[in-house]
Formats: structure tokens, C-alpha cells, sequence
């Protein structure tokens, strides 16, 4: 009996006599004699395929190849310069329909191929990680939950296994602004007051900011909180509104250095508010007005003073030089009469002679 077998230019065909394989067919048209012929076709443009050991034995060599990945090995089939299909570990088989059909074989515990947009559609996504490191970053290289290195900005991408799994951790880099909110405390002199602190901080060490400590925002603010404590106990009210600069130096420095242990730097620690209760206000506002009250008799005194001695400096030039008397007489006589338009004076003859030095008419009439 005769029986035509065509196949495809994309398959490959197993001619089968009552369960065993007889003969394997390429691309054509091929007639075969013999009774209870079957075939198995295989579509090669997967490439991957799987068949059992008997069939086989009957496929030329040449018509595929055979690969085994270990479990710290991954590959990636290409055709025509472009990836095909990812192999994880185990044994692989695949046609090689042309030259162009390779094998490409990467380490795990090797630098990923560059991850291109073909690439990519190729290897699941749990077999590798893939992140971008921004330019105020830093990323925490993790293998197996142990530290390898801190990357810097840039794209990375690493083979990820279940045995050997890989994770990148991003810490920002960039400065941040915290607000202490008021807090209760009191002063040497048993003043109690609410402060508000600011304080900026930024991550100097991202490894030991993050293996360090479970979250460096808390741990400045507990820091910064606990340094204003220490500092109000020593000073008095008075000490603290007069020297506020003083406090924030002194948080500055002791935060420093406690935040340098974890990996941290403080780039300024400020007062935001201080705020008394109300009664110590009141008390407070009292004190100020009576200081300020005092300060302006001072000053009224000082100036009653300088008048006083000035008018008897002027009262003992006078009385040396008579004239500059007369001429004081006249000129408030001259301010009298810008006032009420006019003053006469009227002196008889001899009074003349007590408005003007002795002897001034004799010099004149010479």
C-alpha cells in the first residue's frame, strides 16, 4: 500500500509503523510503501521541542541540537540575530532550522547581557532583577539578605535565582526637613514650656543608615528631643530667650555626632517656637514693661540732668559777660514780637544806659 506524506518548510515529520518510528521526513512531498503508516509532526518554529528517546533516534543529527543548563546557568535562544526563547536548568533540545540558530549561555553568578527591549520579552521576570538608581540615590545591592556593594545612579540588572535571590534597595540621598512638634519641658528654674524644634538631615553612609537603624527619621527626632531635654535643664528661662543661638549650637553639635554613629549628617537643628503658658506670659509681659519703664526714667533723668547743667552753665556766662544778658532780653523781645506783631519799649534817658555797655555813646559820638 502507498501513502503520500507532505511537510511543510517549518516541520518535521516521524513516520511511525504501528507505534515505532520508522523514518524521519524533512520539508517536501515523500511516498513511502508499507502497511499501517502513521506520522507525528513537530512545528519547528518554537524551536524547542521535546520528543520522546525513540523517535528520536530516527532525526538526522544535523536537524537539532541538545543542551544542558546547570542550576547556576541560564541561556537564550537566538534566530536571525534576534532571541527566541529563554532556557532555564535543565536539558533543552531545539531544532537548528538554519545556520542563524545559536545558543547563548550566561553564569548567574555573572553581569546580565544588556537588557534590551527584545531581551526583556524574552527572560520571565523573575529570573532577573531590573532597577534604576536615580541621580539623589543610592541602591543597596542584597544576595541571599547579605550586602554586597552600594551602587551608584545608573540602570542594573542581575540574574535572580530562588536558590540566590537578589534585591536592590533605593535610599535617597537628598537633604529632609523634620518638625519636632511641641513638647513639654522645663527649665533650671522649674519653668515649664512647649518648644518646637526643626531639624534638616541627610543619609552620609546608605549601608550603615540602613542596617544601622530600622528608620533615621525617628532616630534624629529622638536624638534632637532628647538633646533639647539635657539642655533646658541646665539653663534658666531667662538664659534660653536670651541665648537661643547658644541652644542651637549646642543641639547642632550633639546631634552630629550621635547621627554620624548611624550613618546620618545634621546640617542644622533650629528653635521654631517657644511657648510659655499663660499665666508666665502675663508675668512675663510685666517684667518687660517695668524693665522698659525703668529704662525710660533713666534716660529721662539723664537728659533732666544735662538740661539742668546746661542752664547753669548759661547762667554762669551770663552773669561774667552782662551784655550777652542784654542781648538775650532783646532777642526774646524779637520772638515776642513775631508773635503779636509788635513791642515798644519805652526807657527814659538814663535807662538807656542800661541796655547798652558803659560808654558806648561816647565812643560814638567821637
Amino acid at each position: 500500500m502507498m501513502k503520500h506524506f507532505v511537510v511543510g518548510i517549518d516541520e518535521r515529520v516521524v513516520v511511525t509503523r504501528r507505534g515505532l518510528p520508522v523514518r524521519a521526513l524533512g520539508p517536501g512531498r515523500t511516498t513511502l510503501w508499507g502497511f499501517s503508516l502513521d506520522e507525528r509532526r513537530w512545528n519547528t518554529q518554537p524551536l524547542v521541542f521535546e520528543m520522546a528517546p525513540e523517535l528520536r533516534a530516527v532525526l538526522p543529527p544535523e536537524w537539532y541540537g541538545e543542551i544542558t543548563v546547570s542550576p547556576v546557568e541560564r541561556a537564550v535562544l537566538w534566530h536571525d540575530g534576534r532571541p527566541k526563547v529563554f532556557l532555564g536548568p535543565g536539558i533543552h533540545r531545539y531544532w537548528e532550522v538554519d545556520d542563524t540558530v545559536r545558543v547563548q549561555v550566561f553564569s548567574v553568578h555573572e553581569a546580565m547581557p544588556e537588557l534590551t527591549k527584545e531581551l526583556a520579552a524574552v527572560i520571565p521576570k523573575d529570573a532577573y532583577t531590573d532597577v534604576t538608581v536615580r541621580e539623589h540615590e543610592r541602591g543597596l545591592l542584597h544576595v541571599q539578605g547579605r550586602f554586597v556593594r552600594v551602587l551608584a545612579p545608573g540602570r542594573y540588572a542581575f540574574w535572580s535565582t530562588r536558590e540566590s535571590p537578589v534585591d536592590v534597595q533605593s535610599v535617597d540621598m537628598r537633604v529632609t526637613q523634620a518638625t519636632l512638634a511641641g513638647q513639654e519641658l522645663m527649665t533650671k528654674d522649674k519653668v515649664t514650656l512647649r518648644l518646637s524644634l526643626t531639624v534638616e538631615f541627610a543619609i552620609e553612609d546608605p549601608a550603615v543608615a540602613t542596617h544601622a537603624v530600622a528608620n533615621v527619621r525617628d532616630a534624629i527626632y529622638l536624638i534632637v528631643q532628647l538633646a533639647s531635654r539635657d539642655y533646658l535643664a541646665g539653663v534658666t528661662l531667662d538664659e534660653l530667650l536670651a541665648g537661643r543661638d547658644s541652644m542651637t549650637k549646642y543641639l547642632e553639635e550633639d546631634a552630629a555626632v550621635k547621627a554620624r554613629r548611624f550613618g546620618a549628617r545634621v546640617e542644622r537643628v533650629g528653635v521654631k517656637d517657644v511657648v510659655l503658658p499663660g499665666e508666665m506670659k502675663t508675668l512675663l509681659n510685666k517684667v518687660i514693661e517695668a524693665e522698659k519703664e525703668a529704662a525710660a526714667n533713666v534716660i529721662l533723668r539723664r537728659e533732666e540732668t544735662a538740661a539742668t547743667r546746661s542752664l547753669a552753665n548759661t547762667a554762669k556766662l551770663m552773669a561774667e559777660q552782662p551784655l550777652l544778658l542784654r542781648l538775650k532780653e532783646l532777642d526774646s523781645l524779637k520772638e515776642m514780637a513775631a508773635k503779636v506783631h509788635e513791642v515798644r519799649l519805652v526807657v527814659g534817658a538814663n535807662a538807656m544806659n542800661g541796655l547798652v555797655p558803659s560808654g558806648f555813646f561816647a565812643e560814638t559820638q567821637k
